[in-house]
């Protein structure tokens, strides 16, 4: 597969510098210096070198002002949020104070992104502005992500430019940041799902931790064949006799959302949209249930079993978003490889939510051995058209089913898009 030309080693680095030092205007010039050039290469004919030489000259005071022409000293407060979602968008408002003197001809941006820089978009994409002596000024833009994923920011920069605004000084910049932009989701009101309950090891203390330390509920004396790590050493100094710690053990719901991760190898555009449309409706699921009580698993298939637990004080909303917004898709077909690692998660859990974007033979033996290890199970199919095989005939034996289209998905966004 082809690189793009701003990764290849030597032009890199040329591209970069020219983003970064040329304002728009100063792009615009350079290119038409290079149509003039091209168009007055026969001077004998034509009399549009003039022009060219009168461009080149304003461009080579304007590049040598600007390269010499040290960075500005201010001070940038810029306050660049961590989380966003994707296509909603929000104000950036950068603060510049100076030294005392007056700072004119500054320039304000974001610097795209070294990885789906294009998916950044900046309107406008730099904010021109003076700081008048012993003032601040403020600079504005609007910023929106088009798609989910996890950018690498690089900070927002302050540069100075020449009189004519055509090339760039170094730059003042804050440090780089991570960028999480969520999928997409709406606020369910309500979601109703088959219920069960199973025996949870560790009960309640164990689900609302993350590591291997877990409260006690108490302690009793030490029976042949308990675990050394159990005991209580201090109410055994205190006792004279080995003692170890109890835990609590309960029954209750514990849910699964899986999400179907698979797309084609040559997947058109359909299937993408299909794809982001099924992220979009786990990501709406899953911020309903972290308003409940329930301990939820999110549970990606793909080539690797990416897993995140939430509720009972295990997770936030935002550690579910913050694994969705960096999932790709699987272009190997996961539910005949993954069944046995995704089947020992499942072991404790009492339902299943499944999103799937087809239905045929592998998904149906999956569920099906779902449902026989005793979870209830609610599948929904988001896809354009027929699925592979009939879901109906399906429903009456595994659980409820639903099948949704992309379309209804984005009327459900852009419904809770007018209501917020």
């Amino acid at each position: 597969m082809a690189r793009p030309l701003a990764q290849i080693p030597i032009v890199g680095p040329v591209v970069e510098q020219y983003r970064e030092r040329l304002t728009p205007r100063g792009r615009y010039v350079l290119w038409c210096m290079v149509v003039l050039a091209a168009v007055g290469v026969d001077t004998r004919r034509t009399q549009v070198f003039v022009l060219f030489s009168v461009a080149a000259g304003i461009f080579l005071i304007a590049a040598i002002q600007g390269l010499l022409q040290p960075r500005p000293k201010i001070k940038i407060d810029c306050r660049m949020p961590e989380r966003v979602t994707a296509l909603v968008p929000l104000t950036v408002l950068a603060h510049v104070s100076g030294n005392g003197k007056a700072l004119r001809d500054l320039q304000f941006s974001l610097p795209r992104p070294a990885k789906w820089g294009s998916s950044i978009q900046c309107e406008p994409r730099a904010v021109y502005f003076d700081v008048e002596p012993g003032e601040s000024a403020s600079a504005r833009l609007d910023f929106k992500a088009l798609r989910r994923g996890k950018y690498e920011l690089r900070g927002a920069a302050v540069r100075s430019t020449d009189p004519l605004r055509l090339v760039t000084s170094r730059a003042v910049a804050l440090q780089d940041q991570v960028l999480f932009a969520y999928p997409r989701f709406w606020s369910l009101d309500e979601f109703i799902i088959p219920l069960g309950r199973k025996y949870q090891p560790g009960g309640i203390p164990l689900s609302s931790n993350t590591g291997d330390a877990i409260e006690f509920v108490g302690t009793r004396e030490y029976r042949e064949g308990d675990p050394v790590k159990n005991i209580h050493w201090r109410s055994w100094a205190r006792r004279g006799e080995p003692v170890v710690k109890e835990y609590q053990e309960e029954y209750f719901c514990r849910i699964a959302l899986i999400l179907d991760t698979f797309l084609p190898k040559k997947a058109s555009e359909r299937h993408v949209q299909a794809f982001e449309a099924a992220i979009s409706l786990l990501a709406s699921i899953a911020d309903y249930f972290s308003r409940s009580e329930y301990v939820v698993d999110i549970l990606a298939a793909g080539p690797d079993l990416y897993e995140v637990s939430a509720g009972r004080s295990l997770a936030y909303l935002e550690n579910i978003l913050d694994v969705l917004s960096c999932l790709e898709p699987c272009y190997d077909a996961p539910f005949a490889t993954i069944g046995p690692q995704l089947f020992d998660k499942l072991a404790h859990i009492t339902t299943v939510v499944a999103v799937m974007q087809d239905w045929d033979a592998p998904r149906r033996d999956f569920l099906r051995r779902v449902k026989e290890g005793g979870a209830g199970v609610r599948a929904m199919i988001v896809r354009d058209g027929a699925t592979s095989e009939p879901w109906q005939n399906a429903s009456a034996d595994l659980g409820e089913f639903t099948q949704y289209t992309t379309a209804e998905i984005e009327a459900l966004l852009a419904r809770a898009g007018r209501q917020s």
